[in-house]
């Protein structure tokens, strides 16, 4: 393993070709961490000499409590780690002794995964992505992690016994480039990718898979935003890539009756483009649905100065208009005298 600072053994040996992970391999494992309660001149042989520290296979607060997954090539925080892994084979359980010199981002790295384990823990269904960058400030350091063990670690460096399990090596091109794997144009191309792959599925009836793959490019589109200075050229024009997203999105919503989202979509359209026709009249038949009829009204009144074309259409969602006031007018007298029954009896 290249020196004493890091020494391997092997535990279990794995199965096929040593993988050449070039960049861009993704490998995925589990790893534990351990310290010795007192380091003289070699690492302790026997388990009850050392203390736990952290873990992929324990939940928060203890560990990460999923399987890691490194891209090789993508700068994660640990060197280490992609050193000791890129000397193993899939399947094989190995542990390995490193040096405490080695080790010094290793305590703000465990925390930051275990936050994203406490995140995860607390709603399973949003996604957490770990960067590989890490810049750790010495403010960051001196504030400490808000784990016990870590936070030792911080004040007081110590050499570790880390045991990797290789689950599987997944070469370049062979799985789906998360997110943060893309630069800003490979990002900026699978907003559109993303974009036609949730029309396909619009016109197959999946819509709520549709509804996915337009949240996605929106996320990725965001990242690319954040990038920019808000006015600018490059800002405008990322930022009005959003409109036929969201477009899209309200459709999808009015469809599946999902009344509250498809209007706030389509503001979200007028709000970069207030003569947008499509936005307006979805919004309308949106807020129709959901009682707001005066604002319906508005809406439907600026889509005809608009587009007077559309004067068809839009007469045909004011006769919904007057037949649900005369409906919510006959509600209110019922109720009304509902109520005067009550009081006179």
């Amino acid at each position: 393993m290249g020196g004493p600072k890091v020494v391997k053994t092997t535990l279990n040996a794995g199965r096929g070709k040593m993988p050449d992970y070039s960049d861009g391999t993704k490998s995925i494992f589990h790893y534990e961490v351990w310290k010795p309660n007192e380091w003289k001149e070699g690492m302790p042989q026997n388990r009850d000499e050392f203390t736990y520290i952290d873990s992929s296979r324990r939940d928060w607060p203890h560990g990460y409590g999923a399987p890691m997954e490194i891209v090789f090539g993508k700068k994660f925080a640990l060197v280490v780690f992609e050193n000791c892994l890129r000397s193993m084979h899939e399947g094989e359980r190995s542990q390995f002794d490193v040096d405490a010199s080695e080790l010094y981002s290793f305590p703000m790295t465990a925390k930051k995964l275990r936050d994203i384990a406490k995140g995860r823990q607390a709603d399973p269904h949003h996604h957490h992505e770990y960067h590989h960058e890490s810049h750790m400030c010495a403010a960051a350091l001196a504030g400490g992690t808000g784990y016990a063990e870590l936070d030792d670690l911080l004040k007081n460096p110590a050499p570790l016994r880390i045991i990797f399990e290789v689950i599987r090596v997944i070469p370049p091109g062979s799985y789906e480039a998360e997110s943060w794997q893309l630069n800003a144009d490979e990002k900026l191309k699978s907003v559109e990718e993303y974009r036609l792959a949730g029309n396909e599925l619009f016109k197959e009836g999946k819509l709520m898979e549709a509804v996915d793959k337009y949240r996605e490019a929106l996320g990725r589109l965001e990242t690319l935003l954040l990038r920019e200075k808000p006015g600018d050229e490059e800002w405008e024009t990322l930022d009005s890539k959003n409109i036929a997203l969201y477009l899209n999105l309200s459709q999808c919503y009015l469809k599946v009756g999902d009344m509250w989202e498809a209007e706030q979509t389509a503001t979200e359209v007028i709000d970069r483009d207030d003569n947008n026709e499509k936005a307006l009249y979805r919004r309308a038949k949106a807020r129709i649905a959901r009682w707001k009829l005066d604002e319906a009204e508005e809406d439907l009144s600026k889509l005809l100065e608009v587009s007077p074309s559309m004067a068809e259409m839009i007469e045909n969602e004011r006769k919904v208009i007057v037949e649900k006031r005369k409906e919510k007018e006959k509600k209110q007298k019922n109720t009304a005298k509902n109520m005067m029954k009550a009081l006179g009896s």
